[in-house]
């Protein structure tokens, strides 16, 4: 089953943001509150992870800007 972090937006009024750095690669467990990316958008900010598993893909590079709540990593979860 699949699950997907979202850029999510860091403050209010906030919506897009650049992918600055990625913290995590391709087949690392992340778990909630995890720190998957680094964004730039009206300042520095930290994005966590708000679901469990492994990381799959990732659907946005670093240096690139996209909306809020646009999917950035597939994460596999367990089924329960």
């Amino acid at each position: 089953m699949q699950e997907y972090i979202l850029m999510s937006a860091m403050y209010p009024t906030m919506t897009s943001g650049k992918i600055d750095k990625y913290l995590v690669g391709q087949g690392d467990k992340v778990a909630k509150g995890t720190a998957v990316a680094e964004i730039i958008s009206e300042g520095y900010f930290t994005l966590l992870s708000e679901v469990e598993g492994i990381v799959k893909e990732f659907y946005v590079g670093e240096g690139e800007y996209v909306e809020v709540d646009t999917p950035l990593i597939e994460v596999e979860i367990d089924a329960p």
